[in-house]
């Protein structure tokens, strides 16, 4: 079998400038990339990952913490969200190791992938977990804000309270008073942030909070999100009145809008309906087109690939990014 040593000696060229060009991990001008990489093809030389990761002590990996739902399909968000960080972290030479498994709560059953730095989505009130990677020297960035905010900790994250103030803020000045409000897992931060900024709306024009019934999606309740959207509906539409929904996800939205047709509830004339995610294919082939929110999901794993690599260079890099979100108006809300 063919080592680097083989490659190098019939290349003209040292051992380093053949790892090079295999790792990124420095520039090789195209010719000398075109010479080695012919040598390797000629001779069956593979590059060793693991023997690679030893001499340079470092893996190449990323991790991406992305839990998904139950039933083992991905969201427009997170498969946009996993681009962006693929574009970034690829351009640098690293893989991605996507891991979709829900962690326990149990610390004792944390587990170490071998990566240099990672990407953790959605993260939770005081999570614990944050701090077992800091004691392992692992780098990582956050997708979400901490809780509690912390200056020393890198993330990206929209302004969730703002973008819950403007959708408040937009129903209520469509006439909308009593609402149904989907919100989150109750132990993520953002759930907060949505309920902050959704009461701050309230506040400003004057309208008792209490006319907003708020539920949150609990894993061991709601097999999928369209069950919580469904379920939900189902349940409260004949306790309180409201008309309108804000629904966590357009996932949610696709159960409410199941309910509504069960109920013989018309959207938009009885009832109003926005997403806090916009799926742009599933939001205009809803019928009727789903009013969402813009989050940008791409730039969002791309920015937070971009903070980590610089992270994995210089530990004590920190930045917190904030990322613009926007209403889009559409079909599934009217003013009353």
């Amino acid at each position: 079998m063919a080592t680097i040593d083989d490659v190098a000696k019939l290349a003209g060229v040292s051992k380093g400038t053949v790892s090079s060009v295999f790792s990124k991990k420095r520039p090789i001008s195209q010719p000398v990339t075109d010479r080695v990489l012919s040598v390797a093809k000629e001779l069956g030389y593979f590059p060793n990952h693991i023997a690679r990761s030893l001499a340079i002590k470092k893996t190449m990996i990323v991790g991406l913490k992305m839990p998904i739902s139950k039933e083992g399909s991905t969201t427009q968000f997170e498969i946009q969200m996993l681009n962006g960080v693929i574009k970034e972290c690829t351009k640098h030479g690293y893989r991605i190791l996507l891991d979709t498994l829900p962690e326990h709560e149990d610390l004792t059953q944390f587990s170490s992938d071998p990566v240099d730095g990672v990407i953790m989505l959605n993260p939770r009130k005081h999570d614990q977990r944050i701090e077992r990677f800091e004691q392992m020297r692992i780098p990582i960035v956050l997708v979400g804000r901490p809780d509690p905010l912390d200056s020393s900790i890198s993330y990206v994250d929209n302004d969730n309270e703002k973008l819950a103030y403007e959708v408040g803020r937009y129903l209520l000045t469509q006439g909308h008073r009593s609402m149904l409000f989907l919100n989150s897992s109750a132990n993520m931060t953002v759930s907060d942030d949505r309920l902050s900024g959704m009461k701050k709306a309230y506040e400003e024009q004057g309208v008792p909070f209490d006319n907003v019934q708020v539920m949150n999606f609990v894993r061991k309740l709601h097999a999928t999100p369209m069950d919580y959207g469904y379920m939900s509906m189902m349940e409260m539409h004949q306790k309180v009145p409201f008309t309108a929904v804000v629904s966590d996800t357009d996932r949610v939205a696709l159960g409410i809008l199941r309910a509504t047709r069960e109920l013989g509830v018309d959207v938009p004339k009885d009832l109003s309906i926005v997403a806090l995610s916009n799926n742009v294919r599933l939001a205009e082939e809803m019928t009727p087109k789903l009013t969402s929110v813009e989050l940008s999901a791409e730039t969002l794993g791309a920015e937070a690939g971009r903070i980590l690599i610089q992270k994995m260079k210089d530990p004590s890099t920190v930045e917190q990014l904030i990322i613009d979100a926007q209403l889009i108006v559409r079909e599934s809300t009217r003013s009353l």
